[in-house]
């Protein structure tokens, strides 16, 4: 009777062990994905300062150009910065849009 006890509880126990072991798994790897995903939003957001960048260089120059009175050079660079701000944009989206999923930290 003794021996039936023991090895009732020592499954109990086993078995609770086992539990908590896939629970623990199961945290870290919402974990890990978490990560993977801020670390993406990361990527987005320095993407995103990367054109913001790009479009106030091309607007310095079209405003260079406007001055030297080349208006056609001037037309492309301010639709060259128009673009960049586009892309900008895009890129905030992308990381706002990572940063909703429901196992972002």
């Amino acid at each position: 009777m003794k021996q039936f006890l023991f090895l009732l509880l020592l499954t109990m126990s086993v078995s609770t062990f086992a539990q908590d072991d896939y629970y623990i798994k199961k945290a870290q790897n919402y974990q890990r994905e978490a990560e993977y995903y801020q670390k993406k939003a990361d990527g987005y957001r320095r993407e995103a300062e990367y054109y913001l960048k790009k479009a106030e260089s091309y607007q310095r120059e079209a405003a260079y150009y406007t001055k030297r009175g080349d208006i056609d050079r001037s037309k492309t660079q301010a639709r060259y910065a128009e673009s960049a701000l586009d892309h900008y944009k895009t890129q905030l989206r992308y990381a706002k849009k990572l940063m909703k999923k429901p196992r972002c930290i």
